[in-house]
């Protein structure tokens, strides 16, 4: 079984004065369903570069919630935790799936840029390329140029980008959730495993 470190997204539990890490169960169902094990990684980037260094992963799950730090989200930690589990899946080759916040992380690692948009939040619509199908969408964040090293796999149909891959490297972004489907979606399933199983940046 294959192991695979996934983020988790930061929530302020505020009655406790608690900053939580927290992660969607429903990662570790669809993950099962792939041959794969989550393995949570805390927002502490110290501890996620040791825990790299003691625990070789078979993949990286970068997933959503929380806006980047650039785009007012507070929440600085998870942007380092991310970066670091981005070099490392470049330094080794490491497969990695961005997921929405997880694909955000990858454009802004590269150079790109995010902008406000509008109509992305709790709906669906259609996304055409490479990628061509009906995804839910949950972002208010998103971006219609990308930097040079990533290939654009899907737009939706305001421009959008809803899907990358780095050029030569097993890493991808999408900006839907997977786990949010029930049943889960064979399209899906076939995309992670294409990252995760074959290495192939979709």
């Amino acid at each position: 079984m294959k192991l695979i470190f996934v983020t988790q997204r930061i929530d302020e539990a505020v009655s406790y004065a608690e900053r939580r890490d927290a992660l969607d169960q429903r990662w570790a169902v669809l993950l099962e369903k792939l041959g794969c094990a989550a393995l949570p990684v805390p927002n502490h980037p110290k501890t996620a570069a040791a825990l790299l260094e003691r625990v070789r992963p078979d993949g990286i799950l970068l997933t959503g919630g929380n806006d980047p730090a650039s785009c007012g989200g507070n929440a600085p930690e998870r942007d380092e935790t991310d970066a670091r589990l981005i070099e490392y899946s470049l330094d080794r080759s490491v497969p990695l799936l961005g997921v929405c916040r997880g694909m955000q992380s990858i454009l802004l690692y590269f150079g790109g840029a995010l902008e406000r948009i509008s109509g992305h939040v709790a709906v669906c619509h259609d996304v055409s390329g490479a990628i061509s199908r009906t995804v839910n969408s949950y972002h208010n964040w998103g971006a219609r140029q990308t930097p040079s090293k990533l290939e654009v796999l899907a737009r939706a149909a305001d421009g959008v980008v809803e899907a990358i891959s780095v050029k030569g490297r097993p890493i991808a972004g999408i900006m839907w959730h997977p786990e949010r489907v029930s049943p889960f979606a064979q399209d899906d399933i076939r995309l992670m495993k294409a990252v995760f199983e074959q290495g192939d940046s979709l």
